[in-house]
C-alpha cells in the first residue's frame, strides 16, 4: 500500500471538523485502505472487520453514522456498483498522486469513462519547465473563464468547488433545448446541489447531470398542452 498524503490544511477545514473523534478515526483508516483513487468498501460490516481488527469498542452502527455524517459534510460519497456498496474520499486526486492506472474497485457512473493514460516524458519534455500546479481543481480552472463578468451562475460539486456556467454555454444549450427557459433549469440545478450536498456531482460528471436535466425539461414541455387548451381554473364566486 502507498503512502498516503494528508495535507495540514485538514486541521483548519470546516467540514472536518464537524466530524467527531470517532469519526474522524474512521476518516484516517479509510484513507490508508482506499484504493489509489480513493474509493474503498462502504458497507458498515465489511468496514468494521477491515478497519478496526483488533478493536472490539466500535459497532457497526458506529461506523454506520460516522458515514453518514461524511457524506453530508461533502467529505465522501457513497454509491452502488456491480451490486455492492462503495465510497469515494472527494477530492482525493487533489490531495493524493495516483500510482495505478487501473481501478481496484468500480467507479461511480459518472466517471466511467476513463481518462488517457498520460504520455511518458520523452528528454525533451523533461528539460522543459514544468507546470507550476498539479491541483486538478487548479487545471479545471485554466480552462474556466477568468472573469466575473463571463460567469452567470455557480453550480456546487462534491469537492467544495463550484461548476461556472457562462453565457455562452446558456446560449448554446438554448439552441439545442428550445422549449426550455435554461437559465432557470440552471438556478434549479444549483437550488438542487445546496439542498442536496451528498448528491452533488464530480467535475468530470456535472455536464452529463445538465444534459440529462435539460433533456427532461424539453420533454416535459413538449408534452404540455397549449396554454389555450389548459382548463380554466375553477370561479371560487360561483
Amino acid at each position: 500500500m502507498p503512502s498516503r498524503i494528508l495535507k495540514d490544511s485538514i486541521l483548519t477545514d470546516k467540514a472536518f471538523n464537524s466530524l467527531t473523534l470517532t469519526e474522524e478515526s474512521i476518516y484516517h483508516r479509510l484513507l490508508v485502505s482506499a484504493d489509489d483513487y480513493g474509493i474503498f468498501y462502504a458497507d458498515p460490516i465489511l468496514l468494521l472487520r477491515i478497519l478496526y481488527p483488533r478493536k472490539t469498542d466500535v459497532t457497526e452502527e458506529v461506523i454506520r453514522e460516522g458515514l453518514d455524517h461524511m457524506e453530508e459534510a461533502g467529505i465522501i460519497i457513497r454509491y452502488t456498483a456491480e451490486g455492492e456498496d462503495y465510497l469515494k474520499i472527494c477530492s482525493w486526486e487533489n490531495n493524493q498522486r495516483l500510482r495505478n492506472s487501473r481501478h481496484k474497485f468500480p467507479v461511480p457512473e459518472e466517471e466511467a469513462t476513463p481518462e488517457p493514460a498520460p504520455e511518458p516524458e520523452t528528454k525533451e519534455k523533461a528539460g522543459q519547465e514544468k507546470p507550476a500546479g498539479r491541483n486538478a481543481n487548479k487545471k479545471a480552472a485554466d480552462t474556466e473563464p477568468k472573469t466575473a463578468d463571463e460567469i452567470i451562475i455557480q453550480i456546487p460539486l462534491n469537492d467544495n468547488t463550484a461548476y461556472n456556467v457562462t453565457q455562452e454555454e446558456v446560449t448554446e444549450f438554448s439552441s439545442l433545448y428550445p422549449a426550455v427557459d435554461v437559465l432557470q433549469e440552471y438556478r434549479g440545478m444549483k437550488a438542487w446541489c445546496m439542498s442536496n450536498p451528498h448528491k452533488r456531482k464530480t467535475r468530470n460528471g456535472i455536464k452529463k447531470f445538465i444534459n440529462g436535466w435539460l433533456a427532461s425539461a424539453q420533454k416535459q414541455n413538449q408534452n404540455a398542452p397549449p396554454a389555450s387548451q389548459k382548463p380554466l381554473p375553477a370561479n371560487p364566486f360561483l
